[in-house]
């Protein structure tokens, strides 16, 4: 998904869904799968590189996004 911080915000639903997966695409394109609580349902988001050091510096700042990241980094 690609735009402003705001749209973002209003498409994830109010339990925070569990990463399931992620993967890199290219230099400049790395994906996370993610499933929602409400109905189970797998989604992906696309970031770029910035994209993903703004929400790994917004991660950092709540603990529990901070530890879906380290989870992630492995």
């Amino acid at each position: 998904m690609r735009g402003p911080d705001r749209s973002v915000k209003e498409l994830l639903p109010e339990t925070p869904p569990t990463v399931v997966g992620h993967g890199i695409l290219s230099d400049a394109m790395l994906y996370l799968t993610a499933l929602r609580a409400e109905d189970g349902m797998l989604f992906r988001v696309f970031l770029t590189p910035e994209d993903l050091r703004r929400l790994v510096g917004r991660a950092m700042e709540q603990d529990e996004t901070a530890a879906i990241v380290r989870e992630i980094a492995g």
